[in-house]
């Protein structure tokens, strides 16, 4: 019994080491893939035939830098988005028909989309000067659009698309002619020639050419000759049917046609009189497609191109909280708005010059004299004011650094994750951002007419409504959006007002002309529609007995709504119970916290930040950091859990090692003990 208890003991020992060895794997292993996460949901699916490319896969996809994965030389049409973009999810339904229509293409031209709004893709569209969304790219070398060409191999093969991308039929029209240019240059493998027909070519000839292939099309069309292009891609492949094209002037065209349009032609193979032949000229590529398939659909049954599978961003839950009221302004939305403006708005452009640094520069010194906040939040925009004011040109690294440098030396006051709590959408993509950004602009104009309300200088305009109107047009990545304020702003002429209290009024009244404009839309949330501010619910003395709004309630009730931010967290803060007694007897309890957070507009910065200079100079070791007081609670709940359990885990696993090196040992003296002839001790 004595004997076999080492081997017991060392199993045991061996079985709880590697027990703990591999719960620390499994965490670690948690932890990669929830790093790996982007903050984006793509706004398309896997039964969209489009490919959805990210950082690791978009180089060899487009470029074929990396062998590891491998991807089918093609060309390809890229939209770059944002999934909380407003234009590009109104887009989205558009673009999912085009690519539909274009599915056949796919060994040819691949329809592709990127996620810019997804973390992990911000430096490849950063990289491919992205800076507003939807934007379109392909191909091929045209100076239309970038466009990504077959056997691209750098960025600058990628141009930018400039035509209408609602106009889905001329956009495959457009790709055919880039698709055909790119094939004229390059020549590439298992590509058709693009080259019409001979004039000396007969119909007989035709058929002789394409073998035992059952049917044969023919596009009529002069160069540019977009119509035979894209029927030459889509049936580019199949067995059963060929597509050849000729001119007007050809015999072939000039047999069947003599009003000098666009034409088709379906033979079945041998037979000299077509199986159908168009009546008026052809518009769009799509009218030929539709007539081979109600023909002869069921007996080309072309293959199905391979397509890529869609690497589509993790849907990530909204935050769900019963607590949070969409009819609040809350510090924690503000920080969110704050930091995603500052981390990923304005670096999205590689450098920042010209009229876009001029617009930056009124932003951030709007942001200096206004922003709402507690006083590191505001202290932050003070100094970057001070920073970019000097500055003629600013790199997206150098205001990324500058950002993190101040971050620091202030104790982190925004977060680098984003939390919205009143502006959370049902989904990840709807509200959030632009929630946060129309409340940081209120919340400004609020600010800046208590400050200003007696100050004759004060211009409203100048000082606050451009500056924003400025930022909105350079730097809010969803182009379109950005366009329709500047047309709001005109529309609702925006250099006419100049009253200080008309600095808020006005941002009021356009907010409520885009609600409406927008309401019903598919960027509307479904579970918190737009609607007019303030809602009856919110303010029933703010409408007056027709069921319209009452500005002269309304105005006061908007002024008192954005002076009053409120500082809940995003989640529930540990607490402790309070109570006091009297002569035995319970007078009053309550719930205390911990850590109390730094007031909001508590007094002006400009003091401060003069006399955070006065001491630098006077100090030896002039570096003053703040620690982390209201930066704690920005890191997430879930990366501290996570840490300590792998500090736990490897608390045990050498606990266990200790174990057992005692459980040995012990097992020798005892030995030696009762057997003093087989062991030493």
């Amino acid at each position: 019994m004595h004997k076999k208890e080492p081997g017991v003991a060392k199993s045991v020992c061996i079985a709880a080491i590697i027990a703990g060895v591999f719960m620390l794997f499994v965490l670690v292993v948690i932890l990669a893939v929830s790093a790996g996460r982007g903050n984006g949901e793509s706004l398309y699916d896997k039964d969209d035939p489009i490919l959805e490319l990210d950082v690791d896969t978009f180089n060899p996809a487009i470029y074929g830098v990396n062998k590891k994965i491998s991807f089918q030389k093609k060309a390809h049409f890229v939209e770059f988005y944002s999934s909380w973009c407003g234009a590009c999810i109104g887009y989205a339904p558009t673009f999912k028909k085009f690519a539909k229509q274009l599915e056949k293409w796919a060994p040819l031209v691949q329809v592709t989309v990127v996620n810019c709004a997804d973390d992990k893709n911000m430096p490849l569209c950063r990289e491919h000067s992205v800076s507003s969304y939807p934007s379109l790219r392909s191909s091929s070398e045209l100076k239309l659009f970038q466009y990504f060409k077959y056997n691209s191999a750098s960025k600058d093969d990628g141009m930018k698309y400039s035509g209408d991308k609602y106009d889905i039929n001329k956009l495959a029209h457009d790709i055919a002619g880039l698709a055909q240019a790119d094939a004229q240059r390059q020549n590439p493998e298992n590509w058709p020639t693009f080259l019409p027909l001979s004039d000396s070519t007969t119909l007989e000839d035709v058929f002789k050419s394409i073998g035992s292939t059952p049917y044969l099309a023919i596009v009529v069309q002069d160069s540019p000759s977009v119509i035979a292009w894209s029927n030459l891609i889509n049936y580019h492949g199949n067995n059963a049917l060929k597509v050849a094209y000729v001119e007007q002037k050809h015999q072939i065209a000039l047999k069947f046609f003599s009003d000098g349009g666009a034409h088709a032609l379906l033979f079945s193979n041998g037979n000299a009189e077509p199986m159908w032949k168009s009546s008026s000229p052809i518009e769009k590529w799509l009218d030929v497609q539709e007539k081979v398939e109600e023909l002869i659909g069921d007996k080309i049954a072309a293959r199905s191109p391979t397509i890529q599978p869609v690497n589509a961003a993790p849907v990530i839950a909204a935050p769900s909280n019963p607590l949070n009221n969409q009819f609040e302004v809350q510090l924690v939305d503000l920080k969110s708005a704050m930091s995603y403006m500052l981390y990923k708005e304005i670096p999205r452009r590689e450098e920042i010059r010209d009229e876009p640094l001029a617009a930056l520069k009124q932003w951030m010194h709007t942001l200096k004299k206004y922003a709402p906040g507690t006083t590191p939040m505001r202290r932050l925009f003070f100094r970057l004011d001070e920073w970019i004011q000097l500055r003629s040109v600013v790199t997206a690294n150098e205001w990324t650094a500058k950002v993190d440098e101040i971050q620091q030396a202030l104790g982190n006051p925004l977060p680098k994750e984003i939390t919205w709590m009143a502006c959370a959408g049902s989904k990840p993509n709807l509200r959030g951002y632009t929630c946060g950004l129309w409340t940081l602009a209120h919340t400004i104009t609020v600010e800046a007419y208590k400050q200003e309300k007696h100050n004759t200088a004060f211009k409203p305009v100048i000082d606050v409504l451009e500056p924003f109107r400025a930022f909105i047009f350079h730097f809010l990545s969803c182009s379109e959006c950005a366009q329709n304020f500047t047309k709001e702003a005109e529309k609702n002429q925006l250099h006419l007002v100049t009253r200080a209290e008309d600095v808020y009024a006005w941002l009021w009244r356009v907010h409520n002309f885009v609600n409406k404009r927008l309401s019903g839309s598919l960027t509307d949330d479904p579970s918190f529609k737009k609607q007019q501010f303030p809602p009856k619910s919110v303010c029933p003395d703010c409408y007056d007995s027709n069921g319209e709004i009452d500005e002269a309630k309304a105005l006061p009730f908007v002024f008192k709504y954005y002076s009053n931010i409120k500082t809940d967290p995003a989640e529930n803060v540990p607490g402790y119970k309070v109570v006091e007694y009297k002569e035995g007897k319970t007078l009053s309890a309550g719930q205390r916290h911990l850590n109390p957070k730094f007031q909001v507009h508590a007094g002006k910065v400009d003091q401060l930040e003069a006399n955070e200079k006065v001491k630098n100079v006077l100090d030896a070791s002039p570096q003053r950091t703040w620690k982390d007081i209201d930066g704690y609670d920005n890191i997430p709940e879930s990366s501290r859990t996570h840490w300590y359990f792998i500090w736990l885990s490897l608390i045990g696993v050498a606990l266990i090692v200790v174990y057992c090196k005692y459980r040995k040992n012990r097992s020798k003296f005892w030995k030696t003990f009762y057997y003093q002839n087989d062991f030493k001790l």
